[in-house]
């Protein structure tokens, strides 16, 4: 079991290096199968119904021939085999040796660039790869035994990511987080936990409630639903704490002074059980009245997961924001999960003091916890010995035997009801209000009924970008947001960012998994975004009628260069405007005849 698993892994780790390494290093030469380079290459058995892509090593005079089982047109090809070539000799290499290679030449191609770090960079991520892929096989191994079942509860799902994000390099990277308690705190061994908690005095809190309770009793509350046992003074205020950013805290000389003055007491685990979200951070039990999103001393993937003050102000500002806009109540197929009070200990000495704690809605009780997946689980690829398919296209395929119908006709059906209550009302919302959504994979969730998307939830109080452009509207509908607030970008930025994440992160990854698993062509889904798209786009008058013709019309995308932010060791959390790096990618969505009729229609609207 060992080896399969570890097999997998390298697999899984390799596919998506390698793709990121195409889209934003070198995207290499595609050769024909026919070819007589080709046959001269590699045995015509080998080459049937592939196709076969060339990557050139120069600082290390290798060339690499990827097999290529799955050509994508939106950007993550299934490679089944790599042979490397050094002068005359030509062998097949493994998958975490070759991905090895590509890391030695991205380092090489930076030594003639000056500057410090270099080596600390390279060695970062080695390490970063080294335990996403770690982590990913112990992942497997504990999961493998159990029996397979479709995750179509909303905790199913979220631990149900064992494999990660399609297009990052380290997505399963979890540093801090030490062997002993993978099996506790992470959602794919499905640990369960309690959180802990400190009782601190009130002058020393700092909280928020947009609900006519004040935060502090959301979370007493909801403590002592569980627990009777608790007992706090009248000038006491509880916060819950991460068991992992409780153990880092209280090793904290500045916190163990406050305990020492009193200010602060540590009361240990109470209450729930709970268990991680995808995230790792956000912690949910289906009988508790809110989700919490807390603070961890972990990196995982591009950032350390620290809750920031600015951060929790933010969510507030957002939920009061989309109370009032009631968009929601026009698009009741399309919701918001609301951020709606935090509470924290305020730090003397100013900044963040490591006890920030999100209050968020559960909509996921146990009267209403089935039939939710998050998008990422929908389409990532099998990993279980008895999964033969992705959930994706299982619960379409089981969908299609049920209706008497072909799959790829419901699969032209749950494409429609997807893009109706997950695409196009992000598009209105930032259309009509300037509010675009960090909507990628992991925060987009689907609710299903009889098989097909119903309702779509946006989650995650970090993802909000407000149009500058929008600026006086938005003032007005939530008269406490301040018109310096870092919650407003330049309108170029937002258009680049939240293409990416609605388009090339989310929609394309539905293309994607739907054509790999031959459910419909890339081809035939590429074509009905388009028109859905050019639809969309006269019902529309402002920047997202803009975002719109941009998709229409330019023959390259931005997108997150995810293996570059590695590279250059970003942390997205930390950088300027939470920026990482961004690269272009040719848009599958133009094609220059269709660029011509498409300016031709702007031009006569």
């Amino acid at each position: 079991m060992a080896d399969f698993a570890r097999h997998l892994a390298e697999y899984a780790s390799f596919q998506a290096f390698v793709n990121c390494y195409l889209r934003e290093v070198d995207g290499g030469c595609w050769l024909s199968p026919d070819s007589p380079q080709t046959r001269a290459l590699l045995p015509q058995t080998l080459l049937t119904g592939k196709s076969l892509l060339q990557l050139t090593l120069p600082r290390q005079e290798l060339t690499l021939w990827l097999l290529v089982s799955y050509r994508s047109r939106v950007g993550r090809h299934r490679i089944e085999a790599v042979f490397c070539q050094q002068g005359a000799q030509l062998q097949q290499e493994g998958f975490w040796s070759t991905l090895l290679l590509l890391v030695k030449e991205l380092f090489h191609e930076r030594n003639a660039q000056p500057g410090a770090g270099l080596k600390r960079r390279q060695l970062e991520l080695t390490h970063r790869l080294t335990d996403s892929l770690q982590n990913t096989v112990r992942y497997l191994e504990a999961r493998w035994p159990q029996p397979y079942r479709t995750p179509l509860s909303f905790c199913r799902a979220e631990q149900s990511l064992v494999l990660g994000h399609w297009l990052h390099p380290t997505p399963k990277s979890r540093q801090g987080i030490l062997d002993w308690q993978h099996p506790l705190i992470t959602p794919e061994l499905e640990g369960q936990f309690q959180l802990h908690y400190v009782a601190v005095h009130r002058d020393w809190v700092e909280q928020q409630s947009l609900l006519p309770q004040s935060a502090e009793t959301l979370v007493r509350e909801a403590l002592m639903q569980s627990d009777h046992s608790v007992s706090i003074g009248p000038d006491e205020v509880l916060i819950p704490v991460h068991p992992l950013q409780a153990h880092w805290l209280l090793a904290q000389p500045r916190v163990q002074a406050w305990q020492e003055a009193g200010r602060l007491r540590y009361l240990g685990p109470l209450g729930h059980t709970f268990t991680a979200t995808s995230s790792v951070r956000t912690v949910y039990h289906r009988d508790a009245p809110w989700m919490y999103k807390l603070s961890l001393p972990v990196k995982i993937t591009n950032s350390l997961r620290q809750n920031r003050v600015r951060e929790l102000r933010a969510g507030v500002l957002m939920a009061g924001l989309l109370h009032n806009l009631q968009f929601s109540r026009r698009f009741p197929r399309f919701q918001v999960i609301a951020d709606p009070a935090y509470l924290t200990v305020r730090d003397p000495e100013g900044g963040d003091s490591g006890f920030e704690a999100i209050v968020r809605a559960n909509p996921f009780g146990a009267e209403s916890d089935q039939s939710v997946l998050c998008l990422a689980a929908l389409v990532q690829e099998p990993w279980h010995p008895r999964q033969r398919r992705a959930v994706l296209t299982e619960l379409i395929e089981r969908q299609a035997l049920e209706e008497g119908r072909a799959p790829g006709a419901v699969a032209r059906d749950w494409f429609d009801a997807y893009w109706h209550c997950a695409v196009e009302p992000c598009l209105v919302l930032f259309d009509h209000h300037g509010i675009a959504l960090e909507a990628h994979q992991q925060n987009s969730l689907l609710r299903l009924a009889d098989g097909y998307p119903e309702t779509y939830y946006y989650r995650d109080n970090q993802g909000f970008y407000l149009d500058e452009q929008q600026k006086p509207r938005l003032l007005q509908w939530q008269p406490t947001l301040e018109a310096d607030s870092d919650l407003f970008y330049p309108t170029d930025a937002i258009l680049d960012r939240f293409g990416y994440y609605l388009l090339v992160n989310q929609v394309f990854a539905v293309v994607d998994r739907l054509g790999a698993d031959g459910l419909l062509p890339e081809a035939e889904l590429i074509e009905r975004v388009r028109d859905k798209l050019e639809a969309l786009r006269l019902t529309l008058s402002g920047n997202g009628r803009v975002l719109i013709e941009r998709w229409l019309t330019q023959t390259q995308l931005p997108a997150k260069a995810n293996l570059l932010t590695r590279v250059e060791d970003i942390d997205e959390l930390e950088a300027d405007m939470e920026l990482a790096a961004y690269t272009t990618i040719d848009n599958p969505l133009c094609a220059p005849a269709r660029i011509e009729r498409a300016l031709e229609e702007v031009a006569h609207v």
